[in-house]
């Protein structure tokens, strides 16, 4: 039998054997797309048009060894969930690139268990850095221009009181972050709970973590930072909670929407009298 003329965009990939093209197609080397001509053909065809091919010769390449198996289980989850075989930086960074740059795929792959600790601890590292990125740069906001952004306040609060008031709000980030977390994480489950999900709170916590600490990230923008924060964490979350909880788009959407609009309001103004409360102690 002649040998079969093989091309892929227009570029000739050689002449192989009728068993040759079989085991390739079998292979994935060839494609049923690739255009192939023989002798008397008049034009060229498609692979795929090709029915007298022998049957390909079964593959002797042997199964995925158990390490091989764990290496793409950890390239598919959040590389977190393996940060003693990555290392704590490696594992952070690209957790980070993971959900950013393909967050359906990385909640897909995404464990349903393993408890809290693993997720709450990437949360609060990323999360208490950026918050005192933000901070900062309030900070230094405030005393660029302190009656436009403390109105009255500016009279009564001087330099040392402001760093006062700066040094105590980062000494108490991490613990609020920590209760933002689980009171945010809850009010999720129980709206998700009444729109039909049957997960554990688990899930929800863990999602909850993976998605709002990349968010946090936008928080090293200057002046915008925070509500690109915001955004980004609507997306993601929206992503999180589909994919993890298991539920069609649409109520993941309306269980991460309603929730946020009516609790962001409260959570600023609990904010500013955490706030004016710390500003109190420190001027008495």
């Amino acid at each position: 039998m002649n040998r079969i003329h093989i091309a892929r965009n227009r570029q000739a990939l050689g002449q192989f054997s009728p068993e040759e093209v079989a085991e390739g197609l079998a292979s994935g080397e060839f494609l049923p797309t690739d255009l192939a001509w023989r002798e008397p053909m008049e034009t060229w065809k498609s692979l795929g048009e090709f029915t007298d091919l022998p049957p390909a010769t079964p593959s002797l390449v042997p199964p995925a060894l158990p390490q091989q198996s764990a290496d793409l289980e950890m390239a598919a989850e959040p590389a977190w969930e393996h940060r003693q075989q990555l290392g704590t930086f490696s594992a952070l960074v690209e957790t980070l690139r993971q959900v950013l740059a393909a967050p359906v795929a990385t909640f897909k792959a995404m464990k349903r268990e393993g408890g809290h600790t693993t997720p709450l601890f990437f949360y609060l590292l990323v999360t208490t850095f950026t918050t005192w990125a933000a901070m900062a740069y309030q900070l230094t906001f405030i005393m660029m221009n302190p009656e436009a952004m403390l109105g009255p306040l500016a009279k009564s609060l001087n330099t040392a009181s402001l760093l006062g008031i700066q040094v105590v709000s980062m000494a108490l980030a991490p613990m609020l972050l920590i209760l933002v977390a689980y009171c945010a994480a809850g009010i999720f489950h129980l709206v998700f709970q009444l729109l039909g999900s049957s997960q554990p709170f688990e899930v929800t916590f863990r999602a909850y973590c993976y998605a709002v600490a990349p968010a946090s990230v936008f928080r090293l923008i200057p002046i915008c930072g925070d509500f690109l924060f915001f955004i980004a964490a609507l997306v993601l979350l929206v992503f999180s909670f589909r994919e993890t909880l298991r539920i069609d788009g649409a109520r993941a959407t309306i269980g991460v929407i309603l929730p946020s609009l009516l609790c962001c309001g409260f959570i600023w103004a609990a904010g500013a009298l955490a706030a004016g409360a710390v500003a109190q102690g420190v001027l008495k």
